[in-house]
């Protein structure tokens, strides 16, 4: 199995401040609000998180990560496992940088890079984790 690098970048503009969206990341009580039915993050550089999305359907995601860099309120990244996943070696590395530039007052592009290393892909598996991520914006969006 050949193994390469990824990457998935999605782009928004969202009527929000990057302070309001930084927190909307950073603060458990809010991510609740539009990101995971279950959050519990230590919310610093090293900092664990553990969180779960409770689907309609039933189904439960499980994430967990370590915070690389908090860099208020412009940029948050981290580390991303999926527990669901399998095999568990399909993907590895797995990092999310979101990044808050404003473009006018009250108004933000939110720019979110999924990288990753693991076997070749497709263009439909770059477009599945793209729509994941453009999912998660729509939340995002309704709930700042």
């Amino acid at each position: 199995m050949t193994v390469v690098p990824h990457t998935v970048t999605v782009r928004r503009v969202v009527s929000a401040t990057p302070e309001a969206l930084y927190a909307a990341w950073t603060e458990p009580d809010q991510m609740r609000r539009w990101y995971a039915t279950v959050v519990d993050a230590d919310v610093r550089v090293g900092g664990r998180y553990h969180i779960e999305m409770h689907e309609e359907d039933g189904v439960v995601n499980g994430f967990t990560g370590e915070y690389l860099a908090l860099e208020r309120p412009t940029r948050v990244s981290f580390t991303f496992t999926h527990h669901a996943q399998t095999p568990a070696d399909r993907i590895s590395d797995e990092t999310v940088t979101v990044e808050f530039r404003e473009v006018e007052p009250g108004r933000t592009e939110v720019v979110l890079t999924n990288s990753w290393t693991g076997p070749e892909c497709g263009p439909s598996d770059y477009e599945a984790t793209g729509q994941g991520w453009e999912e998660l914006l729509n939340r995002l969006e309704k709930g700042v």
